[in-house]
């Protein structure tokens, strides 16, 4: 066995209903694990107060706010210190015993193990021929992929230096070459641990703990998310996102696990209904500011034809 110290899990505003959703789940087995959110205020500022406070929950300090697509979650490898982490997005719900099943391995990491379509590589991750016609001649191409929503690295052995001048550490962060790797943080973390890898430098197994899509959400029974779950499993909803929980695969899982997050705030069940009008007042008042802007921006511009 080879333990998990902790778990971080990317927050964004416009993710806080997952988010919450995220932590009662992992709550439901793990009441003492440390969790640390990685607050991205790329899209604004938020308040997590109450997470925190009712859920046994810390922030990680960071000297800036606004990285970007997933670049936060590259922070905590930088750390100093040796600590063996769970690195989570938002838009994830645990099952079961999720961390037994990945403390088996005593690998640097542990990721998603994954068969990506040839074609499907590039856009995902990066494109490995571009890659050799540029700078790095010697690179053979993945010899594994992995979703960087969910896996378990540790901390120290990688470092800035590592991604060399591939990102852009600017707020918010990019890519640098925009051509060669998806844009955000999973191509690059991608690349880095596989040339690593292949140098002998760093350890990784490979496993399926993650289920994705309709087919392999559906196999889970929601009477069966109790203590003795027979699920080391958990779902992720990375690209499957919907305006309203209710329109999400498995949308019965999400309220399963949203109505444990309220059970401990007090006069949840009144909070929950007021965020819901809110968040949905706040989408049309979008809507109607971006129907305003495109019918002046036609009358401006029918005006200056004349």
């Amino acid at each position: 066995m080879s333990r998990i110290d902790r778990i971080y899990i990317a927050a964004h505003r416009s993710d806080l209903r997952l988010t919450r959703i995220c932590i009662a789940s992992v709550r439901t087995w793990y009441p003492e694990i440390p969790i640390f959110l990685l607050k991205d205020e790329v899209g604004g500022t938020f308040c997590t107060r109450e997470i925190e406070e009712v859920w046994n929950v810390r922030l990680l300090p960071t000297a800036e706010h606004i990285f970007g697509w997933g670049f936060i979650k590259l922070e905590p490898l930088f750390d100093a210190e040796r600590i063996r982490y769970l690195m989570l997005d938002s838009d994830i719900v645990f099952l079961g015993r999720v961390i037994d099943a990945l403390e088996k391995f005593a690998t640097d990491f542990v990721v998603q193990e994954e068969l990506q379509p040839a074609q499907d590589v590039a856009p995902l991750y990066f494109d490995a021929a571009k890659i050799r016609h540029s700078f790095n001649p010697r690179f053979s191409g993945p010899a594994f992929t992995f979703n960087s929503g969910q896996y378990v690295a540790t901390s120290g052995l990688i470092s800035r230096k590592d991604f060399g001048d591939l990102v852009v550490w600017s707020e918010p962060r990019r890519v640098r070459y925009a051509e060669m790797f998806n844009p955000g943080d999973q191509g690059v973390l991608n690349y880095v641990v596989n040339e690593r890898c292949a140098a002998g430098t760093l350890s990784v197994a490979r496993t399926p703990f993650m289920k994705w899509g309709r087919e392999e959400m559906a196999e889970f029974d929601v009477a069966a998310l109790g203590d003795a779950s027979p699920y080391p499993f958990v779902i992720h909803w990375a690209g499957l996102k919907k305006v309203r929980l209710g329109q999400m695969l498995r949308a019965d899982i999400l309220r399963h696990f949203e109505r444990a997050y309220y059970s401990r705030i007090a006069n949840g069940f009144a909070r929950r209904r007021l965020r819901i009008v809110r968040s949905e007042a706040e989408r049309w008042r979008s809507r109607g500011v971006r129907l305003m802007g495109k019918i002046t921006g036609r009358v401006s511009s029918s005006l200056g034809h004349t």
